[in-house]
């Protein structure tokens, strides 16, 4: 009799604990295209929540039907590809319809070495890939300057202070002696030839610009860089990625409405200040110069409007042995004229500067064919008198898929073609 109590009581205490769980029934719908039914989500209940996890997956009609318990507060609804979902239990709910978004952080997984898309886990190539954007070009004038501090093992050090002076750029050190040791430049698949940084001979020469291939192109027209560091890109660019090959990747259009952008950045650069400089006046300078031309220091004894000054009246000698006593009248007066000239110099040879960049573009598209349009207009003056860089962009980028344009074209020359045979046979009747 105490055996058949204790059954009956184990069993009412197993249909108790079932009449505490519940059924949560349910859809799940991709908010990617048009809440479409996503099937073979996963809903699960979360660690936290108990002990045991229970979950099931949608259906090809994305339903799904889940027993939890009442302590249960909410599921999670997962999917490869999408954002995981957390769905809020109510007490009183029963019925519920969860709609996933894609994730746009499933990209970083690849990456694109320049023939292949991989895997990054399957990636063993040393590899850095940069999302350009506003914050990280600023007010760098070129792409070049742009990648400075920004990648591990890539070194840049700017060639002079000139406006626009090109960056030389050394990828995990120097790898050659007598040749090259400037990185390959590749613009959307398409390596750029000279893209050797000139010689410091070839910078003096003010009658001839030397520029690298990459500094007609507009920052702001740059999707992203992609970096590859070690010998494995000699497996895509041949003997030319010794020194690392750095890929850019330009903007294009997308499908959907037309966008436009318009960007613009103002800069202003002072006037350099030479105050904190401990320098000469026009009395000092010229005693200075005085006291070299009796002393031993015979280096550029010539130079300077004292030497010019004594020299034109032959008393360079007679100053030497006699000092200030032995010039003529005239010669003191010429030198003492020096003495109240007082040119600054610093205001003649530089000057306040106003730097200005205009960037526009326009892009779009559909399914079949997309375009980006850019125009950019940038203006840097330097600091030092008629020293200045200017540069004019305009991009033209247009994309279509040939297979779907050679169907279109071929579906119009089968409907011409069984337009005219009809003709024909109308005509022949």
């Amino acid at each position: 009799m105490k055996i058949i109590s204790c059954i009956l009581l184990i069993l009412l205490s197993i249909s108790g604990i079932e009449a505490q769980n519940r059924i949560i029934k349910g859809m799940v719908l991709d908010g990617d295209f048009n809440n479409e039914p996503l099937p073979g989500a996963t809903i699960s209940v979360p660690t936290s929540e108990g002990k045991a996890m229970a979950g099931t997956t949608s259906d090809l009609n994305g339903n799904f039907a889940l027993e939890v318990s009442a302590d249960v507060t909410y599921l999670e609804v997962r999917f490869v590809g999408y954002q995981t979902q957390k769905v809020s239990l109510k007490p009183n709910v029963n019925q519920y319809k969860v709609i996933l978004k894609s994730s746009s952080k499933e990209m970083d997984e690849l990456v694109v070495t320049g023939y292949q898309k991989i895997d990054r886990r399957k990636l063993t190539a040393a590899v850095t890939t940069l999302n350009i954007s506003d914050e990280k070009i600023g007010a760098v004038k070129s792409i070049d300057q742009a990648l400075a501090g920004q990648i591990s093992g890539l070194s840049t050090v700017s060639t002079s202070g000139a406006p626009g002076a090109p960056v030389k750029i050394r990828i995990r050190g120097t790898a050659s002696i007598n040749g090259t040791q400037e990185p390959l430049w590749v613009l959307d698949g398409i390596p750029l030839e000279g893209t050797d940084i000139p010689d410091m001979e070839d910078l003096k020469d003010i009658d001839n610009i030397y520029q690298t291939s990459i500094a007609g192109i507009n920052p702001s027209d740059i999707e992203s860089i992609t970096v590859l560091k070690d010998a494995a890109a000699t497996a895509i660019y041949g003997a030319r990625a010794a020194n690392g090959v750095i890929v850019i990747t330009t903007k294009k259009g997308k499908a959907g409405k037309p966008q436009v952008n318009f960007s613009t950045k103002l800069t202003y650069s002072p006037n350099i200040n030479m105050d904190r400089l401990n320098l000469l006046n026009s009395n000092e300078k010229v005693n200075l110069e005085l006291d070299l031309l009796r002393s031993d220091y015979t280096l550029r004894e010539n130079k300077g409007d004292v030497a010019r000054i004594l020299n034109s009246m032959g008393l360079t000698s007679a100053y030497k042995q006699g000092g200030w006593d032995a010039l003529t009248p005239e010669a003191q007066t010429a030198i003492n004229r020096l003495r109240h000239i007082h040119t600054d110099w610093n205001d003649i040879l530089f000057r306040d500067v106003f730097n200005q960049e205009y960037n526009f573009s326009i892009s779009g598209g559909n399914e079949k064919a997309n375009y980006y349009t850019s125009v950019g207009y940038y203006d840097e003056q330097g600091n030092v008198t008629g020293v200045d860089n200017n540069r004019f962009n305009v991009t033209l980028k247009t994309n279509y898929q040939v297979n779907k344009l050679l169907k279109l074209g071929a579906s119009i020359f089968a409907n011409q073609r069984q337009q005219k045979s009809y003709m024909t046979d109308y005509n022949g009747f």
